[in-house]
């Protein structure tokens, strides 16, 4: 277990959420006894070794998220703060209202994904430690293909060392803050961190995730994940 410099989570609500529909974003959704993305803060809360979390939310959801996180009880609160036009500008958002050292680890996750396990956040804090960046992965399983514009399959890729990524993703927050700035002057709009951090040379080490950790995108997602909470799995 991690026992070095100082960690923080910087948890990603943000999002509009056009695709799930609905009269509020999924992460506002209920899920067992509580929203999808209080599921995520409530993750971080209980591992000593977070810090402090930071997270990122819709503007008009600020003062109801805070009443919520005050009702819930969540003690590592550092900051919520409205979030931007784009996941990469609230990540960056996220990392400006971070009062921490350089070398402190940055953990970003999406509020979306209220499964991870506390395993796996704990294994990336370590591999960030000694390696610098860490991006939790899930192996792919199903065979790939390449398609051209008219949606033939064109060629299969070879999956022996594909993986599909997940949050959280981890790095030193003088790094991600490095690899967003450079990100912003290059005009690059990523779709992870671990892109952003790819982009400056800094390779994150693949974390294989442990356990299911599936991201809410659209109802059929909202009903999979309380039917698998009915069959024991936990949050």
């Amino acid at each position: 277990m991690y026992k070095g410099k100082k960690v923080y989570a910087i948890v990603l609500a943000g999002g509009s959420g056009a695709r799930f529909g609905g009269d509020r974003p999924k992460q506002f959704q209920m899920l067992a006894d509580a929203p999808v993305f209080l599921h995520s803060v409530r993750k971080f809360d209980k591992i000593d070794n977070i810090d402090g979390i930071v997270l990122v939310v819709p503007p008009d959801y600020l003062a109801m998220c805070q009443d919520l996180v005050a009702e819930f009880g969540i003690a590592k609160i550092a900051a919520i703060v409205p979030g931007g036009k784009s996941r990469q500008e609230s990540t960056f958002i996220g990392l400006s209202a971070l009062n921490a050292d350089a070398d402190s680890i940055i953990m970003v996750h999406d509020a979306a994904r209220p499964f991870v396990s506390a395993h796996d956040i704990s294994a990336l804090i370590d591999v960030t430690e000694s390696h610098g960046a860490a991006v939790l992965a899930a192996p792919i399983a199903d065979t790939i293909k390449m398609a051209n514009a008219d949606k033939l399959a064109m060629q299969t890729i070879d999956r022996k060392n594909l993986y599909a990524a997940k949050t959280p993703q981890a790095a030193k927050l003088a790094d991600m803050k490095r690899a967003h700035g450079q990100a912003q002057r290059d005009g690059l709009e990523a779709t992870d961190d671990c892109q952003l951090m790819e982009n400056i040379g800094i390779y994150p080490k693949i974390v294989t995730a442990s356990a299911i950790n599936i991201k809410i995108t659209t109802t059929s997602d909202l009903d999979f994940a309380a039917f698998l909470i009915e069959r024991g799995a936990t949050l």
